[in-house]
């Protein structure tokens, strides 16, 4: 006889102890549901804790949100920064209760655009009514300044920023934004516009001054050199005429274009007096001497283009980066250089010479064909005019020699009104 005992498997369920497979297979189950009923219990106790973990952090960001509208409101009605928005297809306008406050209206009167429109300078209307339309046409800007006119004829300025909302088809359905009161910031702007203009006026007069009196010691000096071979020193006068001359005729004609400039021709013109700088260096034996100079005296005139390009290149080591300067030294090193090559100091040819000193060139030979010095007499315009003509493509840049031409009644001019010019 077979002993069998009752085994309790959770509620009323009794099982016969036996070593059947149905026995074991009952275990089994009864156990794989109890890690399941504990597994399943579990992850609700999880999720709960987080949800409300999640419940209590939302609440929180909630609070924030709404100290965050509320700061927002209380700085836009400090700022005087209202919102609204118009429905483009029905021109239905809605604003916040601060533009009211800023377009002086009472808080019970409803958003109207005609009410707004009013309100905008007459001088402004235009371009208010021109934005409207663009808004219709979805071109949308992102902000303007305009004037309200307000009670009394008060000007009142406003700052308008703009955002557009599109439907699903991209078409601009509405607009929406904010307006701001900057009148009080505007006052400090113009004010401000107002102190740095005078400032500006006050620099500038300040930087010609000092400039004035830069160029004036620079003339003395160069004077004082130019005196020593030319009795009234106006040569230096006269050639910086022929050279803004010259400077502004290629500007018209387009000609080195990335070079030639308006500050090119105030640099030339200021820098022309230069030029012989060095001759400071030569000694008046060979400088005045009457006569022709021999092979060795005329070496040594030629390194006053050297003396004066060293003179100038030690003071732009004082004053680096100036224009003034760099033609300075361009001018002094090669306005004897010649077209064809065979000039000095370095027998620079054609484009090889730099602009600055090919003007320079052309401006001094005429002058000088033009002047009276101790070794010869001055030529008349037409004979100097021939001489120049004779020296286009080999001393002087042709293109020079064609501009000369088309204005040698403006250079014989310069040349006869000079105040020291005698028949």
């Amino acid at each position: 006889m077979r002993r069998t005992d009752s085994i309790l498997l959770g509620e009323n369920m009794v099982l016969d102890e036996s070593g059947t497979d149905e026995y074991v297979k009952s275990m089994l189950d009864y156990f794989a549901k109890q890690v399941d009923n504990q597994t399943h219990t579990a992850l609700v106790s999880e999720i709960m804790e987080r949800y409300v973990d999640i419940s209590k952090q939302l609440e929180e960001k909630g609070r924030e949100l709404e100290k965050s509208e509320l700061s927002l409101r209380e700085a836009q009605e400090i700022a005087l920064i209202g919102n609204w928005e118009l429905n483009l297809t029905t021109k239905q306008l809605w604003w916040s209760d601060t533009i009211n406050r800023i377009l002086e209206i009472e808080a019970s009167k409803k958003p109207d655009l005609m009410l707004y429109l009013k309100k905008i300078h007459p001088d402004d209307k235009k371009l208010a009514n021109q934005i409207l339309r663009d808004m219709e046409n979805g071109m949308v800007p992102a902000e303007y300044r305009y004037r309200l006119l307000m009670e009394g004829n008060r000007i009142k300025w406003v700052h308008i920023r703009f955002v557009a909302s599109k439907d699903s088809d991209g078409k601009t359905t509405s607009v929406h934004g904010t307006i701001q009161d900057i009148t009080n910031g505007k006052a400090v702007e113009e004010k401000l516009e107002e102190y740095n203009h005078h400032l500006e006026v006050l620099v500038q007069k300040k930087v010609e001054e000092v400039s004035a009196s830069q160029m004036a010691t620079i003339h003395a000096l160069v004077k004082l050199s130019e005196s020593r071979d030319d009795d009234t020193g106006e040569h230096i006068v006269r050639t910086s005429k022929y050279c803004r001359l010259l400077a502004e005729k290629l500007r018209e004609r387009n000609a080195h274009p990335g070079e030639i400039n308006r500050a090119f021709i105030d640099s030339i013109t200021q820098a022309s007096p230069l030029h012989d700088i060095g001759k400071v260096g030569i000694p008046d034996a060979i400088l005045l001497k009457p006569g022709k100079l021999t092979a060795e005296e005329f070496e040594v005139m030629k390194t006053h283009t050297t003396i004066g390009y060293q003179t100038l290149a030690s003071v732009e080591k004082k004053d680096t980066g100036s224009a003034f300067i760099k033609i300075g030294k361009e001018i002094t090193l090669c306005h004897h250089e010649k077209w064809d090559g065979s000039g000095y100091p370095k027998g620079l040819k054609g484009e090889e010479i730099p602009i600055s000193a090919r003007i320079m060139a052309l401006a001094d030979v005429y002058d000088a064909l033009r002047s009276k010095r101790v070794y010869k007499e001055g030529y008349s315009h037409e004979k100097s005019s021939q001489i120049m003509t004779q020296g286009r493509g080999s001393h002087f840049d042709p293109l020079l020699v064609d501009l000369f031409l088309e204005n040698a009644h403006a250079f014989c001019n310069i040349f006869e009104r000079s105040s020291i010019y005698r028949e």
